[in-house]
């Protein structure tokens, strides 16, 4: 769901995936690598969130056809990037939290914050706070809060709700009805 400021809520529902890289497939709310070798591909909603209070959640429903691997991440990136590439993190575009570590990336950092290996595991929900009024960006897993997040400050808008896969087989599915602690 997305909320505005003051904790009330103006649109229904996150959009579902709208942009993707030519090496994954939308399906409705799914979103799965397909094809390609092991390297970064974008995928954006397509509702720019530019104020108020945003969340939402995805299923990690499967890991890499080759060894079940989440090196996945999840997040927010600047709107009309190509989706035929990856790795926004790196270039000052993109704000994620990599599901096989739960490490964040963007902002000046590569796996800050790493929570360990299998952070996150299949079946999980990541959850995803984007606040634009103070540029903070917090993560959740199952619901619950899950490490330090990207502080007040960090991001600038607009953004998309975004997630970067790399290997085939990998596969998110957004939550409808997401309800983050």
């Amino acid at each position: 769901r997305a909320r505005m400021g003051g904790g009330k809520r103006s649109h229904p529902a996150m959009k579902t995936w709208a942009r993707a890289g030519s090496t994954c497939e939308i399906a409705g709310d799914v979103l799965t690598k397909t094809r390609g070798g092991n390297y970064n591909r974008l995928a954006t909603t397509e509702e720019t969130m530019a104020a108020g209070v945003h969340e939402w959640e995805v299923t990690l429903t499967a890991g890499a056809t080759a060894n079940q691997s989440l090196a996945l991440y999840i997040g927010v990136a600047r709107e009309n990037l190509d989706v035929e590439k990856g790795g926004y993190s790196k270039r000052g575009d993109g704000w994620y939290i990599r599901a096989n570590d739960g490490g964040l990336w963007g902002g000046g950092l590569e796996s800050a914050d790493s929570q360990g290996t299998r952070a996150f595991v299949i079946g999980d929900r990541v959850g995803v706070r984007l606040d634009t009024g103070d540029g903070s960006l917090r993560f959740f897993k199952n619901g619950v809060a899950f490490g330090a997040g990207f502080p007040a400050g960090s991001i600038g808008g607009p953004v998309v709700a975004a997630a970067e896969l790399v290997c085939p087989g990998q596969c998110i599915t957004l939550v409808r009805g997401a309800a983050l602690g």
